[in-house]
């Protein structure tokens, strides 16, 4: 499933691979006409970000690289009307992403599951849902209590203040930022279907949480709205904004990668990073592929991996992780860190469908989704976010619901098995391996499901479970079976570089600069040091924003 172009090249590329490592230090010095202050591995979410950020005194330089095209201007990207085509594509693969299939996951009938990696500029930001929710203060405060008063509650609230320019009502105007980057806009009530107010009221019903008129407000993070907040702007949220659109827009860069009214940027699209170059243990640039040709950019300040997904593989390819996967790939060793690609979190999915009344249908509504719940466990501490319930209704007479674990506990891991940068990692999601989390899914569909169906049926006849059979809900057996016949990924990976103590199973410190090495940063969600309760998109912007701010400082 990966594009022809890698596989082509893959043979040519495992033979030049030790080749290629063993005589980094000989061939950096030789050429180094590609240089600047900070080499970037990727422009997505964080990157683009962190580009624009680093680069606004004018005097720092950038250069950054980047796996895919900028397509902001393809009309699939850019108009929110195409979202569901541009999520349903990580079916598919190229061109807008790269896709492979997990490990068989043993407790999901021994199902290889699918994983993608966005591929065009502004990565998943340009092609996903834009649904944007911040995390809650208790689980920023976890983040504060492993590292320390640069990720603090006041810090991080402060942060996404700066960065949003936010379009929609609260109760807290004061946490809410208007003079960002970023535009955050709250669906209008005149814009909610019928059939999301429907299932609004059946979930206050049904599961006794209240209706909160901005769960981006830290004192509202539990309750079920009708108002979703994206990340969009224009009329009726038109226009998707990404950290492409919004970070490097063309008063920062032109559409071919070059940093405009002297900003000392440059982009390099189809340039897919192969490893980092060292001289003894400092990173010194990155080898990279473009064209068909293996070349080299070097970095004075340091190298900065933004690849998501593809973070932790970067640092292994590049001779930092196990000693014991790296040493029998003939990968020389950097630095022997066993947390390399360790405690990887995702959030899982699984489907329920329903009936509904098509006289309801949303004629003219863009977004995916319509409304949202973010819940506890049933039966368990009433203010931690555990489960997201989120409605679609792509046909008159029939909607979805996404039953989501947000806080999952289940833990799975990122490795290589080759020297080859081209060859995909091995992604195990450990899916269910805490089976706590099996039993939220059973208790959530036994209660919250069972007490939204029957509530939807007195509200309207209508609208109607039917996937899975209101029958299985009272056997607990049949609920895990369905459960495990058809448990997803939601594409939302942290936490496999963690930021923590390297006794505590830390890949990187609080500036995100790993350990054991000089002048190489980890600057995504992989860093992650307690798995988001909001939607990752918000926390890689709010990492960009913040590693950008502590490098500032040096």
């Amino acid at each position: 499933m990966r594009s022809l172009k890698y596989i082509l090249l893959g043979s040519f590329l495992f033979g030049l691979s030790s080749y290629s490592v063993l005589h980094a230090h000989h061939r950096c010095r030789e050429d180094r006409t590609q240089q600047a202050d900070y080499v970037i591995v990727g422009v997505g979410t964080a990157g683009a970000t962190l580009a624009k950020e680093l680069t606004d005194d004018h005097k720092t330089s950038v250069i950054a690289l980047h796996i895919g095209e900028n397509l902001t201007q393809d009309p699939l990207i850019k108009f929110t009307e195409n979202v569901p085509i541009t999520v349903i594509d990580g079916l598919i693969g190229p061109p807008f992403y790269e896709t492979g299939e997990t490990t068989p996951q043993p407790n999901a009938d021994n199902r290889e599951l699918i994983w993608s990696l966005a591929l065009p500029e502004g990565g998943a930001s340009s092609i996903n849902a834009g649904a944007y929710c911040r995390g809650t203060d208790q689980i920023y405060a976890q983040w504060e209590a492993i590292a320390g008063p640069e990720w603090s509650v006041r810090r991080i609230s402060s942060l996404y203040k700066k960065l949003e320019d936010y379009h929609g009502k609260t109760t807290n105007p004061r946490t809410r930022g208007q003079h960002g980057p970023l535009n955050v806009r709250q669906v209008p009530l005149r814009e909610t279907s019928q059939t999301a107010l429907t299932f609004t009221q059946a979930m206050i019903a049904g599961t006794g949480f209240p209706f909160v008129l901005d769960y981006n407000d830290p004192c509202t993070p539990i309750g079920v709205s009708s108002q979703f907040q994206y990340t969009q702007k224009g009329p009726r949220g038109s226009i998707r904004v990404s950290s492409a659109t919004a970070f490097l827009n063309k008063k920062v860069m032109t559409p071919d990668g070059h940093g405009v009214n002297g900003r000392n940027l440059r982009v390099l699209f189809d340039s897919r990073a192969l490893r980092t170059l060292w001289e003894g243990n400092k990173a010194i640039g990155v080898e990279y592929l473009n064209d068909g040709e293996i070349k080299q950019v070097f970095a004075k300040k340091g190298v900065i991996v933004c690849a998501g997904l593809y973070s932790s593989a970067f640092l292994l390819y590049s001779g930092v992780g196990p000693a014991s996967v790296l040493a029998p790939l003939g990968i020389p060793v950097i630095f022997n860190n066993p947390n390399v690609g360790q405690g990887l979190a995702d959030q899982n999915q699984v489907l329920a469908l329903f009936t509904t009344n098509p006289l309801d249908f949303p004629t003219e509504n863009d977004n995916i989704f319509s409304q949202i719940a973010w819940l506890p466990a049933p039966g368990g501490d009433p203010t931690q976010r555990v489960v997201r319930l989120a409605t679609t209704t792509p046909f008159p007479g029939l909607s979805a619901m996404l039953v989501d674990l947000c806080q999952p506990k289940s833990r799975g891991s990122i490795t290589i098995n080759s020297s080859n940068p081209l060859a995909p990692p091995v992604i195990d999601l450990g899916e269910f391996t805490d089976p706590d989390d099996l039993f939220v899914y059973v208790a959530t569909f036994q209660t919250y499901i069972k007490n939204i169906n029957n509530a939807l049926q007195a509200i309207d006849p209508a609208y109607r479970l039917i996937l899975p059979d209101p029958a299985i809900l009272d056997d607990a057996d049949l609920i895990i079976e369905y459960v495990k016949s058809l448990v997803a990924s939601n594409q939302c990976f942290q936490c496999h570089c963690r930021m923590a103590p390297f006794q505590q199973g830390g890949v990187v410190d609080h500036t995100g600069h790993v350990y054991g090495v000089q002048n190489l940063i980890v600057a995504d969600d992989s860093i992650v040091p307690v798995a988001m309760d909001g939607t990752p998109m918000a926390s890689a912007y709010l990492i960009a924003a913040n590693i950008a701010r502590l490098l500032q400082r040096r």
